[in-house]
């Protein structure tokens, strides 16, 4: 199946899906073209953030509504034209989609967004995961689930734990790690005080940043056991993302194939 359909399924991928979907690795094609080929469709999971305040430039964080993402939106794009492709062939696809409520214990989010409410919060987040199910639907899409992280992923926090106990040893013993730490928290004050409407300094963004590295680390060991051994996942583009095929994540295994859309869906400060 796979050498029918193209070792590196390049006629998959002919189209930019409007430029939200440029460019895709050699190594993410031949992944989806080895998955088709085991066993006959693609398996696709949606990372998507919940529904925050946006501008006309970009995100402002100002408030968190229950309704459709502004960046799950865009992943509803470019599956609708994944799906109609893949039709022309004869493959199926099977579609989920998992929204990241894990801000949930942020205080200072927590009280910005929805006055100190932790179950508001994970309501709104909710609204939003059933407002995409009936969107995706509505538009013909075969999608199965549409879950927040702590949903879709029961044993979260306890992955989490390991995940961020990894992060940590490797920001003290390795000078890359630190390096791109550095990199990843650097200016980002900004940002986290629109998230929590209160001042914050570098030290802080440290922690969000070695947060973040986890959080990805964490989808990474988790998916498989939610969606098989055989999905292909779908996030905006970030420089977190590599931490999904982390090597204490995979443990030798195969990477999981990464549609990484453009650079202009990434949730830029406004």
């Amino acid at each position: 199946m796979a050498r029918k359909n193209g070792l590196e399924c390049d006629w998959l991928f002919a189209s930019d899906f409007g430029e939200l979907l440029p460019n895709v690795p050699p190594w993410v094609k031949k992944g989806i073209a080895r998955r088709i080929g085991n066993v006959g469709k693609i398996v696709l999971v949606s990372a998507v953030c919940p529904d925050y305040a946006r501008g006309k430039k970009g995100f402002t964080y100002v408030s968190l509504s229950d309704g459709i993402p502004h960046l799950a939106a865009q992943h509803l794009t470019v599956v609708q034209e994944l799906y109609r492709i893949l039709q022309l062939r004869g493959i199926s696809l099977e579609y989920h989609i998992t929204l990241a409520d894990t801000e949930f214990d942020l205080p200072m989010v927590i009280r910005h967004m929805t006055n100190g409410d932790v179950d508001e919060f994970t309501r709104r987040c909710q609204s939003s995961c059933d407002a995409l199910f009936l969107k995706a639907r509505e538009m013909g899409l075969p999608i199965l689930t549409c879950r927040r992280f702590l949903d879709a992923f029961p044993n979260w926090f306890s992955a989490y734990g390991d995940a961020l106990q990894e992060v940590e040893r490797e920001v003290e013993t390795e000078d890359s790690a630190r390096h791109d730490l550095m990199n990843n928290s650097f200016g980002r004050e900004l940002l986290y005080q629109a998230m929590t409407a209160e001042r914050v300094d570098n030290k802080y963004c440290v922690s969000m940043a070695k947060r973040q590295w986890a959080q990805y680390m964490t989808w990474g060991m988790l998916a498989e056991s939610a969606f098989g051994d055989d999905l292909v996942m779908m996030n905006h583009d970030t420089p977190n993302l590599g931490r999904v095929n982390h090597a204490f994540v995979r443990k030798g295994r195969e990477r999981l194939p990464i549609l990484r859309l453009s650079s202009s869906t990434m949730p830029v400060f406004d």
